[in-house]
């Protein structure tokens, strides 16, 4: 669903733009065909996938006739992938058709008991396949290769995963706290702040791509303890209003939860929407504001903020020390400490200029470093 991974069979004429694989599981067939047709599970080994849509209504367990979406990543762009499973049959066969506005193509996996594991086959063929695809695939086969290769190795290491339990927030402090309060430590120690502080304030300026990392000591007093670069985000200046407009939210939220499972190493959850976010959607008739917003490990993200591995064990391990009650985040266009918002902003909504007062108005008591 990243695009074709597939080699022409009939060179330039009308043969098939077709792939194929065979990989072998240690896992009981039973459980690798549930694991691969509950389309929940798609994000944990399809990379490119952010995001599955399911119907509201209809039977929990998959099935034939089945009809979900896919948000799916294409380069830096979200575009949506309908699926429908027109093959089905119980720990042997499953078969997608798969549309876009790009490609559409049908997924088969066949499924063969094999020694106490099962033999998966993956095929995968596209369905009237263009110039474009035919070009792509004659010349860049070994690269389609690799590409589903490396979908069959997510898929062993998810399933391998899954078997051996999920991690808890206590399991990845255990894991990760020691090595994360040494790097911790002359930060705190400069900012003359003990640590665990009494509360952390973090500030996500994005047209900077930086998170700042404010402590309070003892006496209420806030100091910056560090700074992180964002490696990864989407969007431009201007408040999230609907799901898939892939903007970074802004406003002032709580971290609601720590994901100690998360496809991008850690990850905390930002409280979108808020109050006032969901106000304003109510007055102006919007009903699917989004969510799922995120602050994780690795370098890319759509909608989210992605800030590296080590600096995510930091904030992860920073918040489950000092609380989700006593962590806040302000998410802000720019720092309106030094700037003001770009002449591209004239479109905003004109609710934004109370939104934009507020947050002018946090930022302007932080303290600058140092002080």
């Amino acid at each position: 669903m990243k695009g074709p991974s597939e080699i022409v069979r009939g060179a330039w004429g009308f043969g098939d733009v077709a792939f194929e694989r065979t990989e072998n599981f240690r896992v009981p067939v039973s459980r690798l065909f549930s694991y691969v047709a509950d389309p929940r599970n798609l994000p944990s080994w399809r990379e490119e996938v952010r995001k599955v849509r399911l119907p509201s209504r209809g039977r929990k367990k998959p099935g034939p006739g089945d009809r979900f979406v896919l948000d799916v990543l294409q380069g830096e762009e979200l575009a949506e992938v309908r699926v429908e499973v027109i093959g089905f049959e119980k720990d042997r066969l499953l078969e997608l058709k798969i549309e876009s506005k790009a490609y559409c193509a049908l997924e088969r996996y066949r499924f063969e008991e094999a020694g106490g594991g099962t033999d998966l086959e993956f095929s995968f063929k596209a369905l009237e396949p263009g110039f474009l695809v035919r070009t792509l695939a004659l010349f860049m086969g070994s690269a389609f290769r690799e590409d589903l290769d490396r979908k069959l190795e997510s898929l062993k290491a998810a399933v391998a995963s899954k078997g051996r339990g999920r991690k808890t927030v206590k399991s990845r402090l255990r894991e990760y706290a020691a090595a994360v309060h040494e790097r911790l430590r002359p930060g705190f120690e400069g900012a003359g702040v003990s640590y665990p502080p009494a509360a952390i304030l973090l500030l996500g300026l994005k047209q900077e791509r930086v998170i700042e990392v404010y402590a309070r000591d003892e006496k209420g007093a806030l100091a910056l303890v560090c700074r992180y670069p964002v490696l990864g985000a989407s969007g431009s200046a201007g408040p999230k209003l609907a799901e898939g407009d892939q903007q970074v939210p802004e406003g002032i939220y709580s971290i609601d939860e720590l994901n100690p499972n998360s496809r991008y190493h850690l990850s905390l959850r930002v409280g979108y929407p808020n109050d006032f976010d969901r106000a304003k959607g109510r007055e102006e008739g919007r009903k699917d504001l989004g969510g799922d917003i995120m602050i994780h490990g690795g370098a890319s993200s759509v909608g989210c903020l992605a800030v590296g591995d080590e600096a995510a064990e930091e904030l992860f391990v920073l918040a489950a020390d000092c609380g989700l009650a006593n962590t806040r985040l302000i998410l802000s266009p720019v720092d309106f400490r030094k700037r003001e918002l770009p002449l591209s902003c004239w479109s905003l909504p004109g609710w934004t200029e109370d939104l934009y007062a507020e947050l002018r108005k946090e930022l302007v008591e932080l303290p600058a470093a140092g002080e």
